[in-house]
């Protein structure tokens, strides 16, 4: 009697793990802030307003592009900035990668959401064009 329980639970413990392991992970939007880690002594955030679809990509809080983007499915976004055109793809994490060729030696970076809530930078800097060349 006892193994006939033993075998029961082990049955429905192996069902149940089946079924957590076909729940599709939801992403969520592509809203709010997000950064990357110091990378090559430099610090990178986006900003995503789902409003008007718009963005803003910051590096060491100078704006180096803007734009809007456009979610083409699923955790799938295409990024049209004044600088660049690309795409990301949202993970289940709230983390995307980005490549920014001429740092992290061409890898990609990785990029953390850090608030849903949008952050600009205001400040006005006059060394803008050196950040942008980043983006090259």
């Amino acid at each position: 009697m006892r193994k006939k329980t033993v075998g029961v639970l082990v049955v429905a413990l192996a069902l149940i793990l089946t079924i957590i392991g076909c729940i599709p992970k939801t992403i969520p939007p592509l809203r709010g802030a997000y950064q990357s880690e110091h990378v090559n002594g430099y610090i990178i955030q986006m900003t995503f307003q789902p409003r008007d679809h718009s963005f803003v990509e910051y590096i060491d809080n100078r704006e180096v592009d803007k734009g809007t983007y456009e979610e083409i499915e699923d955790g799938l976004y295409k990024i049209n900035g004044e600088m660049q055109e690309l795409e990301i793809t949202l993970k289940s994490n709230n983390s995307f990668d980005l490549i920014v060729k001429k740092l992290n030696d061409g890898n990609p970076i990785t990029f953390k959401n850090v608030d849903a809530t949008p952050v600009y930078i205001g400040t006005e800097f006059e060394d803008i064009e050196e950040y942008k060349t980043l983006l090259e």
